[in-house]
């Protein structure tokens, strides 16, 4: 077991942060961490070597049959930039409003080196345990050993059997919940059955672009999600004839609804309205923005009661009869037949796409930790207070568990800076975490909540609203944009155009930067060449007005597009990706 060495008499000791998982939630609670230097010492584990989690593309190979959870070639984020971009080093105003995966993998290439976050992180390594010491401080057992690579294309093969230990006194959790495909159950699955269904069978988690062997075959895809209605489209495309399996229909929205992307029309003024309000008009905007909805394709329910899924071309292609919606799947075989709900089938299907989610896993916790015996973990329940913390262990946090109606990467953003803020001591709350029972009972409220507006189904356990639960976690932290703060900061003229956009325009995370701790400060050049510090939220300031259109501010410094720059500096292509090793994360720094 590695023990790290000691403080030096008479220094208050750094306490130790496993961070677990380098994709954007890791990354920015290693960013958090490294925030309050004096307080803590973090170490990052990533078993892949690079960062960026499932936004990095992963073939899927012989040779590496089940990688990581991984986007496919074609797959484009369905939150705009603005909405989507960490809170003090934004994405350039010159890149497009919804970037493609390329540019998402590249953007957090960017991020973890401008702050430096590589040397902490120990690439190439696999946590295979965590385990609680019930000691005096209640730390916690990494067990990790280094993952050997086979081949030239860099492919995780066997580990080597040295496991390593080392304890922390704080661990957070980043990996995700898009690890364990959830497969339905229906009659002819089982390829022993002697009715079986006898073309492929493929979960989206294995998809990553039209097979050749599939252009011009008839495909069926079950699940309306983002992902089915992703390969619904693409298949589509491809000279596919897709039937799309529809258990529950839900809204399909545009990525653009009347001349503005879909998100920025969640304003902290919308949710002055009941929801009933909220949802009519949403109804209203969809309903002129969209073709003629198929019958079987109309909704059941209004907006905002089931997870959003996003595709602005789905209604066109199924206009034009390349994809055909059906009722939910009866029975699949036997031979290439699958018949629906409704008695209608199809035959001569040679794959099936199950787009149908992910079991929320944590193979290397004790799955009590997650659900604490209250909730059933097989059908995705979790016990979690504010979706971070469980209450009976609150020094371990999940980062990033939550199924947002908006982007994730914000909303992680301030759980990181809240936990960072409790755990140091530095938090303006006199108990910033509350005890066992007053968690359970405020668990108990979110889950009631979310029961009552959703179905009870596993894609809605984990469902949480933007622009609400950021703004409930800022006013913990002290980030909160209120407006006689901003006064303070900006003067009266300043602070209330700023309070105005807060309220009537998109919730951008660049708020939660113009007042409180760790407001952004840039930094302006002098006459004689040196840099010396602005004002604390006048770098949040200038791209907030940068990304609302403002002139003045449209070629702000924060906006630029240095990446060609900064990623050439550590050998990188212009796709931000490593043309070298990156497997010990100990990159110089310059």
């Amino acid at each position: 077991m590695s023990v790290p060495n000691g403080p030096s008499p008479g220094v208050q000791p750094k306490k130790r942060v496993a961070v677990i998982g380098a994709g954007c939630a890791g990354l920015v609670a290693i960013k958090e961490c490294l925030a309050e230097p004096d307080h803590f010492e973090v170490v990052g584990f990533e078993q892949e070597p690079h960062v960026g989690g499932l936004w990095r593309y992963v073939d899927v190979t012989d040779e590496n049959p089940d990688p990581h959870s991984s986007v496919y070639k074609s797959t484009i984020i369905n939150t705009s930039k603005s909405m989507m971009t960490f809170s003090d080093y934004v994405i350039p105003g010159s890149w497009p409003t919804y970037l493609h995966n390329k540019k998402v993998a590249q953007y957090f290439d960017l991020y973890a080196e401008h702050f430096k976050l590589l040397k902490h992180i120990r690439f190439r390594t696999k946590v295979v345990e965590i385990r609680e010491l019930k000691d005096a401080q209640n730390r916690w057992m990494v067990r990790f050993h280094p993952i050997q690579v086979t081949g030239a294309t860099n492919n995780i093969g066997s580990a080597t059997p040295a496991v390593q230990e080392e304890i922390f006194d704080y661990v957070m959790m980043c990996t995700g919940h898009h690890s364990a495909p959830r497969y339905p159950t229906f009659p002819g699955m089982n390829p022993t059955d002697p009715d079986a269904f006898t073309g492929q069978q493929i979960h989206s988690h294995f998809y990553r672009e039209v097979p050749n062997d599939l252009k011009g075959k008839n495909v069926v895809v079950v699940g309306l999600g983002n992902s089915g209605v992703d390969l619904a489209v693409e298949l589509s495309m491809n000279q596919c004839q897709v039937h799309l399996s529809v258990r529950s229909p839900i809204w399909v929205n545009p990525r653009w609804v009347m001349g503005k992307p879909l998100d920025h029309y969640t304003s902290r003024f919308a949710y002055w309205f009941p929801l009933i309000v909220l949802q009519v008009t949403a109804m209203l905007l969809v309903g002129l923005t969209n073709p003629q909805v198929h019958p079987v394709m109309k909704p059941k329910k209004r907006p905002f009661q089931a997870h959003t899924t996003i595709n602005s071309l789905l209604h066109e292609r199924i206009s034009t009869g390349t994809v055909e919606p059906h009722v939910n799947v009866r029975r699949i075989g036997p031979g290439k037949r699958v018949e629906f709900e409704d008695g209608t089938f199809v035959d001569d299907i040679d794959a099936i796409y199950w787009c149908t989610g992910y079991h929320i896993r944590f193979p290397i916790l004790d799955p009590v930790i997650v659900s604490d015996g209250h909730e059933d973990l097989d059908k995705n329940h979790v016990w979690l207070w504010n979706y971070m913390l469980p209450p009976r262990h609150p020094n371990l946090a999940f980062i990033g568990l939550y199924q947002a109606t908006g982007a994730l990467m914000p909303i992680a953003e301030l759980q990181c800076r809240f936990l960072v803020q409790a755990w140091s001591g530095q938090s303006p709350l006199k108990k910033p975490i509350p005890d066992m029972e007053q968690m359970d009972r405020e668990i108990q409220k979110m889950q009631d909540g979310i029961r009552k507006q959703y179905d009870d189904a596993p894609r809605h356990t984990i469902q949480v609203d933007y622009t609400t639960h950021a703004d409930v976690l800022a006013k913990k932290i002290g980030c909160y944009p209120d407006y006689w703060r901003l006064v303070k900061a900006f003067g009266l003229i300043e602070a209330t155009r700023l309070k105005k956009e807060s309220i009537f325009g998109p919730a951008i995370p660049l708020f939660f930067r113009l007042v409180g701790p760790h407001a952004w400060v840039g930094d302006e050049e002098s006459k004689d060449g040196t840099k010396k510090g602005e004002k604390a939220g006048e770098a949040a300031r200038q791209a907030i007005w940068g990304y609302s259109g403002d002139k003045k501010y449209l070629d702000s410094k924060y906006l630029r597009d240095d990446s060609d720059v900064l990623l050439a500096k550590k050998g990188k292509d212009h796709h931000g990706l490593l043309n070298g090793e990156r497997g010990n994360g100990s990159l110089p720094d310059n």
